[in-house]
């Protein structure tokens, strides 16, 4: 089916439910209501075969939308929609948005549920609303800049950045934006300003994010932890914090455990197998004028010890440790404020702390670094492109591209990340940490 956002109307009501690390939404189709929805949603939904045979209609919503143009059209309520789906395509939407709110447009955000996050706490921003929004709904505002893909369905190399691709959508010369207006910082409020209290005793922290949103884009789980494990090495002064969250596959988080307490910090304590009770022998009737002879008490002994090699600590490195931050936005905020540096493939943390200028090295491989961080202070590409005759392929896909050079044995990793060395990311470190 044409990726392009839809409406729908279901016969009967059907409850559906979305869910992003960041929140979710459960939402109730009112039967014969239609509904704007992304084909992502939609796909998302439809193998249920209680939504599917409750489907009626469904049509493509962009024959009944006026084309935006921002030159034209520099006033009224704007519904601005950005379906790419990741946390960071909405932060690559935030210039775009304030450059209209900018020029007179009464901006309105319509995101997926969990994305809304993103937009909290900005002035020009009017509403935050998401999909799946009512029709009717939808038909209140003036004028709507509708995307379902911005660059990520576009695999050529000849691709402009994301953000000036958006401009360059609703009729503006990109070359005429000033590059300062192409990057804005969050705001926080009080409470998430205090979430820099995290690791009280680690006055140095690195940020290292495990896992990007699809397996082509980032290192396998041993992989990752090899290279962390390098790195924290290299690194001791500094506190590695690995970032996932629930949508990470658990196979990263348990690379990282000690190898040999398998992550609990104990070991089985060779002492108490000396102390054991032999196997109680054959009874024999005691005369009766024999008395029970007195034995001496002997100290319980522990069935496990502490680890020898992690001392208790449970993973493969003292200065290393697994990390899921009960908010996003305290964990942009605990990035701002207390990270000397960010590693990241290209994924969300690439833009958390490139939107704020905090130092960052750059994991790349299918796709250019220029393409995605080139209006961003403090960032280092480590991109091994010489190793792969297609790179950049700019894939992404959850699998790996049909052209991808043959491996002798299945592909688990993009062959640009493969060749990137840790002596390589360590030297980038050195060059950008504060």
């Amino acid at each position: 089916m044409e990726e392009h956002v839809k409406i729908v109307r279901f016969v009967e009501n059907v409850v559906c439910g979305f869910k992003k690390s960041a929140g979710g939404a459960t939402i109730t189709f009112e039967s014969l209501r239609d509904y704007v929805i992304s084909q992502a949603q939609l796909d998302r939904i439809l193998p249920d075969e209680n939504v599917r045979n409750r489907l009626y209609k469904i049509s493509n919503l962009d024959p009944r939308l006026q084309p935006f143009n921002a030159k034209f059209q520099k006033s009224g309520r704007l519904l601005f929609y950005n379906g790419s789906g990741g946390y960071g395509d909405q932060i690559v939407s935030w210039p775009v948005a304030k450059w209209l709110a900018d020029q007179g447009m009464e901006v309105h955000i319509l995101t997926d549920p969990g994305n809304q996050t993103c937009w909290y706490n900005f002035p020009w921003v009017k509403t935050i609303n998401f999909t799946p929004l009512a029709y009717e709904l939808f038909k209140m505002f003036d004028h709507h800049f509708m995307m379902e893909q911005v660059n990520n369905a576009d695999e050529h190399p000849d691709q402009l950045h994301p953000v000036d691709a958006m401009f360059s959508r609703m009729g503006i010369d990109w070359r005429s934006i000033p590059p300062e207006a192409k990057n804005v910082r969050p705001v926080y409020t009080w409470a998430e300003l205090q979430a820099k209290h995290n690791f009280p005793d680690r006055p140095k922290i690195g940020l290292f994010q495990l896992s990007s949103a699809n397996p082509v884009r980032c290192l396998p789980p041993n992989d990752t932890a090899f290279l962390l494990s390098k790195i924290a090495d290299a690194f001791t002064d500094t506190h590695w914090v690995a970032l996932y969250d629930e949508f990470v596959a658990k196979e990263y988080v348990s690379a990282l455990n000690c190898k040999t307490c398998n992550g609990t910090g104990n070991v089985p304590n060779p002492e108490a197998a000396k102390t054991e009770a032999p196997p109680e022998a054959a009874k024999t009737e005691a005369p009766p004028e024999a008395k029970p002879e007195a034995k001496p008490e002997v100290p319980p002994v522990d069935a496990t010890v502490v680890c020898p090699d992690c001392r208790g600590w449970k993973y493969i490195c003292q200065n290393i440790q697994p990390w899921i931050c009960p908010s996003l936005r305290d964990l942009w905020s605990f990035t701002n404020e207390r990270a000397s540096v960010v590693v990241a493939s290209d994924s969300l943390m690439v833009h958390v702390a490139g939107c704020q200028g905090v130092p960052c090295v750059g994991l790349w491989g299918p796709v250019a670094s220029l393409n995605r961080t080139q209006y961003y202070k403090n960032h280092v590409p480590v991109w091994k492109r010489e190793v792969c005759p297609h790179a950049p392929c700019f894939s992404y896909t959850s699998t790996f591209p049909r052209y991808c050079p043959p491996r002798g044995s299945a592909r688990v990793v993009c062959e640009v990340l493969a060749a990137i060395m840790p002596a390589e990311v360590i030297a980038a470190i050195s060059k950008v940490r504060r």
